[in-house]
């Protein structure tokens, strides 16, 4: 009775103090004080923030000779660029990560986001490159932020349907990650609370529970929406692949891999003999509690690790044996996280040795298989996504194959032939792939990346005219698209068009004007 009076005089505006202030942007706080003020210490609730001091610094990117100096100003960090006789000063809006290991950092174009190409790593204390941009001979604010990845480190993104990188004002609902996220919509429970109208993870069946951490947990190698779907509509109680697919190497010898990824959380606690000789009762939650940030994490997870083996382990385990993760989840460097090190959830009994490096390239296979004649589709197009990323003319194909099986079940999404599409591109087979994609236009002609896509398939074919209008259609949808703009200028510099080249430079810094790579094209381009 308690907890309801205090849910109607939140509705009513009676609440008063500190706890309407923090109610208004979580209003689970007042009946559950103690999850919530305890959840407020984790790493979760601190996955996205505004600006704050951080270390001043400069540094020089090698490959590049682009240096980097970075300075809080006012309320904000700004991050300025050199290269090449050219400078770039950008503000930064938004700060990712929570700290633990580093922070990365988004920068607002008009209603555009672009993340920086450098980060601050907390453990060394110092900044360097952004992961995936140490090898970038010209690194710039290009990359988009995508919905998939603000997913996992935002509360509420408020993407533009059929943009990449394009959000509402303000782009995020609420800026961290909030109750909902595990425990569903509270709607509904707010205004009747009770364990019937709420989702406790614990209560779900095995893969509705997981499902709730692998939504970021487990990155794989590649995931795939299923037709129509949003990285926005899974929702807790769901199973992950009602929205998407998580592909993963299939290999059998995991273990021996002394490096993991960032983001595997998941599929190295799957590894474990924990795991796996426990029937799925073991599982994130058995040992992380979300609510709360141990003290001591040395004495609380051994606690979770004597709960399991008991007393009678400590009888003839080696002594010292007072601290579990130390020698079972050790610290590794992560191989995609650029100069960090997180924590193995392989749970190894002995030491973890090997080289990824010495190992085959296993084939893809779903975490778990989607329904139908999904498994063949999503399966095809993950190949196709690995292909592109190592350039592997054997995925792609194989990737391109199964997509085109499955459409003799499934009907043809944009989707399945621009990936079929592209392949083709690939391939030198442009006329073949303009049919393909535009066909994917017609069933999506307002997503801009879709006339980007033909209009390299025109160019491929030599139709020049043709590529040009796709292009130009593409940038009137999404002015951010720095493709569109290069693959314009491309045919204008192909036919001797100075001019042509010009313009279309000028054109893209009307939207990015600091764009170290269009300064320098333009300047190329007039220079001659």
């Amino acid at each position: 009775m308690l907890r309801r009076a205090t849910v109607r005089l939140i509705r009513m505006g009676l609440f008063c103090g500190a706890a309407v202030i923090a109610s208004a942007a979580n209003p689970c706080l007042p009946c559950h004080p103690r999850h919530v003020m305890g959840y407020e210490k984790t790493a979760m609730a601190r996955s996205l923030s505004r600006p704050v001091h951080v270390q001043e610094g400069a540094f020089t990117h090698k490959l590049s000779g682009t240096r980097f100096t970075t300075k809080t100003a006012r309320d904000t960090i700004q991050i300025t660029v050199s290269r090449d006789g050219l400078t770039a000063t950008y503000p930064v809006d938004y700060v990712v990560g929570s700290g633990s290991h580093a922070y990365g950092y988004l920068s607002r174009v008009g209603d555009y986001l672009f993340q920086a190409p450098i980060s601050y790593y907390v453990q060394r204390a110092v900044w360097d490159m952004a992961p995936g941009y140490e090898s970038d001979p010209a690194p710039d604010f290009g990359r988009p932020v995508t919905a998939e990845c603000l997913e996992c480190h935002a509360g509420q993104p408020r993407a533009v349907a059929g943009t990449l990188n394009r959000y509402e004002r303000p782009p995020f609902s609420s800026e961290t990650i909030l109750c909902d996220r595990c425990h569903g919509n509270p709607g509904e429970h707010l205004r009747n609370p009770g364990r019937q109208n709420i989702v406790n993870p614990a209560r779900l069946s095995i893969r509705a529970r997981d499902s709730i951490c692998e939504q970021c947990h487990l990155s794989g190698e590649s995931r795939v929406l299923n037709p129509g779907r949003q990285w926005s509509d899974f929702r807790p109680g769901q199973e992950l692949e009602d929205v998407f697919s998580v592909y993963v190497r299939a290999t059998s010898n995991a273990t021996s891999d002394p490096s993991i990824k960032v983001i595997s959380h998941v599929e190295q606690l799957a590894l474990s003999a924990c795991a796996r000789s426990s029937g799925g009762n073991l599982w994130c939650g058995t040992c992380q509690d979300p609510h709360n940030q141990p003290e001591q994490p040395v004495k609380y997870y051994r606690e979770r690790c004597l709960a399991c083996h008991g007393e009678k382990l400590l009888k003839t385990h080696a002594k010292p044996a007072d601290n579990c993760i130390a020698c079972h989840m050790p610290g590794r460097k992560a191989k995609d996280g650029a100069h960090t090190v997180f924590t193995d959830h392989r749970i190894a009994r002995a030491p973890v040795t090997g080289s990824q490096e010495s190992a085959p390239v296993a084939k893809l296979i779903a975490w778990h298989e989607p329904r139908g004649a999904l498994a063949l589709r999503n399966l095809g197009l993950a190949n196709i996504d690995i292909g592109e990323r190592e350039r592997s003319a054997e995925l792609l194909d194989e990737g391109a194959r199964q997509v085109v099986e499955a459409m003799k079940t499934l009907p043809p999404d944009p989707v399945m032939l621009t990936k079929v599409g592209l392949v083709l591109v690939r391939k030198g087979e442009g006329t073949d792939a303009a049919e393909v994609l535009e066909y994917a236009v017609q069933l999506d002609p307002g997503r801009a990346g879709s006339h980007v896509n033909l209009g390299n398939a025109y160019k491929e074919s030599g139709l020049a005219e043709k590529a040009i209008a796709e292009f130009e259609r593409a940038i009137e949808l999404d002015p951010s698209l720095e493709s569109a703009y290069r693959s314009l200028a491309e045919i204008y510099s192909r036919a001797g068009n100075a001019d042509g080249v010009r313009k279309t430079f000028e054109r893209y810094l009307k939207f990015m004007p600091n764009s170290m790579t269009a300064r320098k094209a333009l300047l190329g381009s007039t220079s001659r």
